[in-house]
């Protein structure tokens, strides 16, 4: 099986610091600095992963934050049809 893509480790990978605010909303810091094909790239990654770069966010530090494989692996998200969805019975797609 291939490795599920990461959108946390992708933005990591630009050198962004993406973090949740004290309201819940995901900052990034650094995306001025990125060439404007990667900043677009980041914006949509923000957009389309939202909810599932917000499970991965919210945790008690940096180093804590759990990859897309471990989320997986833990059951708290599942990937069907090459899209991440939680478990059944949420009902909702990620």
């Amino acid at each position: 099986m291939r490795t599920p893509f990461d959108p946390l480790k992708f933005l990591q990978s630009l050198r962004l610091d993406v973090e949740l605010d004290s309201k819940g909303q995901i900052t990034v810091h650094g995306m001025r600095f990125l060439e404007p094909h990667k900043a677009k790239q980041a914006r949509n990654i923000l957009k389309i992963y939202d909810k599932l770069l917000r499970m991965q966010l919210d945790a008690p530090s940096k180093t804590m934050r759990p990859s897309v494989r471990k989320l997986v692996a833990l059951g708290k998200v599942e990937i069907r049809d090459g899209q991440y969805v939680l478990p059944e019975g949420h009902g909702l797609h990620l």
